[in-house]
């Protein structure tokens, strides 16, 4: 994903967790900054908080028990959106 972006599953309150590794893609070298969150039915249910190119990859796990929807949010960091492409690696969706 490239920041500012969303994505939104219709999970129908049928799933019970959200896990992911994320990060910034090595393409950009040193460069980006990003945060990721996932939000379950509009609420914050779980963040990184800003990430650079220097970070390893980070676990993300959210709890979405009964949410009718989950969106994977990136956002750019608060720098601009210059080199900022977001990895969401081995996402798993538990319902």
């Amino acid at each position: 994903m490239h920041a500012h972006s969303r994505v939104e599953y219709f999970t129908a309150g049928r799933c019970e967790q959200v896990t992911a590794l994320v990060g910034l893609d090595d393409e950009t070298g040193a460069r980006g900054t990003v945060a990721f969150e996932i939000r379950a039915d509009g609420e914050r249910a779980a963040a990184t908080g800003l990430l650079t190119n220097s970070q390893d990859a980070q676990e993300l796990t959210a709890d979405v028990s009964g949410a009718r929807t989950v969106t994977l949010v990136v956002t750019d960091g608060g720098d601009g959106n210059d080199y900022d492409h977001a990895d969401w690696a081995d996402l798993k969706v538990t319902c």
